[in-house]
């Protein structure tokens, strides 16, 4: 008998959908080494036409008219809108354009099919219907788009979602509360002073992440200058693929030693351990990683639609603050670490709602649900 095969499928739209995927093919590695498996770009399999459209729709409409996204979020979130045009459309632009990806997962030959983003889906169901397809979520809540009846289950992560799930109709003896999927290496991070070594920091200042993101959006500059401002505090910042807002702010704090800017960056964990606060934007996925590893986080400018509900869940679980005026984030920043007892609440916070091992989660269950051995072969 071969041994058991699992694709696991994402959407390059922002990064953290590959960054889950990603981190799910490691823990299948880690934990059914003999297991195969394959992870593959959803729109790199598109026509151009369709993958700049889809991309270039998404990236414009947060980075200059986030409240037109967050509409077209929350109106598509009725049932009613799954038989609506924008569903007909996106199943039609899959089925005419993923012909390619059809053919490589009929090479791989499958048994089971992961989604980190639900583009594809459709497509991908309605040519291999014999095959098993999961979905497994990247931002606290659901979307109705990731409720398809069709799935053969659902790892959500959080309570909320689990009482959408319910309040669909889903068989809930296949949700499970999982987490969001992080790397494997976030059960076992360095230390502050292994990290700040690894990334060549000198000194031990209080030190403050300001994340972006992965594509790089967000009121970056006035944060950093906020907490420049404040003496002794060294401030590093992550800009993304935003390439003119890292050369920007290079330039701006040239002549300043606290200063540390960088554009993309492959993982944040040393990053992360380095820092005692961070600032960022509320993404499904880098939310995550900040959580597992119990870092107090501070909200910046959470986009409406998926970044807002990460935000309010977040916040319900006493896991984060919000950063109101970002002028003032040096003030609010020196607030929060000079505080012991509010430092204590927020890392509370996210021990409740932090999943480090999500992603065993994920491929334990499956391997129970299809009797996977620990020579990665069906029992």
């Amino acid at each position: 008998m071969r041994e058991f095969r699992v694709a696991v499928l994402y959407a390059s739209v922002g990064t953290g959908h590959k960054t889950a995927a990603l981190a799910l093919t490691r823990w299948f590695q880690a934990e059914f080494p003999e297991v195969k498996t394959v992870c593959l770009d959803t729109l790199a399999y598109s026509s151009p036409l369709v993958r700049g459209i889809y991309t270039r729709s998404y990236l414009e409409m947060v980075r200059r008219a986030p409240q037109l996204w967050g509409y077209f979020y929350e109106s598509m979130e009725h049932p009613e809108s799954q038989d609506g045009l924008l569903s007909t459309l996106n199943e039609l632009a899959e089925k005419l354009n993923l012909t390619k990806l059809r053919l490589s997962l009929e090479s791989f030959a499958p048994d089971i099919i992961l989604f980190t983003h639900f583009f594809g889906t459709s497509a991908v169901m309605s040519a291999f219907p014999g095959i098993p397809v999961y979905y497994v979520n990247t931002d606290f809540l659901s979307h109705i788009f990731h409720r398809n009846r069709a799935f053969s289950g659902w790892f959500v992560a959080s309570d909320e979602a689990i009482r959408q799930c319910a309040a669909d109709g889903l068989d809930m003896n296949r949700v499970v509360f999982s987490g969001i999927p992080v790397d494997p290496a976030y059960c076992f991070p360095p230390g502050r002073e292994e990290a700040r070594q690894r990334l060549g920091i000198g000194g031990s200042a209080p030190s403050v992440l300001v994340v972006s993101g992965g594509i790089g959006v967000g009121p970056i500059e006035g944060v950093v200058e906020s907490l420049v401002r404040q003496d002794g505090m060294d401030v590093f910042a992550i800009c993304g693929r935003n390439e003119e807002l890292a050369e920007a702010l290079k330039v701006r704090f040239e002549d300043e030693p606290r200063v540390r800017v960088e554009g993309f960056v492959n993982g944040l964990l040393d990053w992360y351990c380095a820092s005692d606060l961070i600032i960022m934007k509320p993404g499904g996925l880098c939310s995550s990683e900040a959580l597992a590893l119990g870092k107090p986080i501070l909200i910046m400018d959470p986009i409406p639609g998926q970044e807002q509900r990460n935000s309010d869940v977040l916040l319900d679980h006493g896991a984060a603050r919000t950063l109101l005026e970002y002028r003032a984030a040096g003030d609010k920043a020196r607030a929060i670490l000079d505080n012991p007892a509010e430092l204590a609440r927020l890392r509370e916070g996210t021990r409740r709602l932090g999943k480090p091992t999500a992603g065993r989660t994920v491929v334990r269950t499956l391997a129970a649900w299809h009797g996977i051995g620990p020579d990665g072969r069906k029992g």
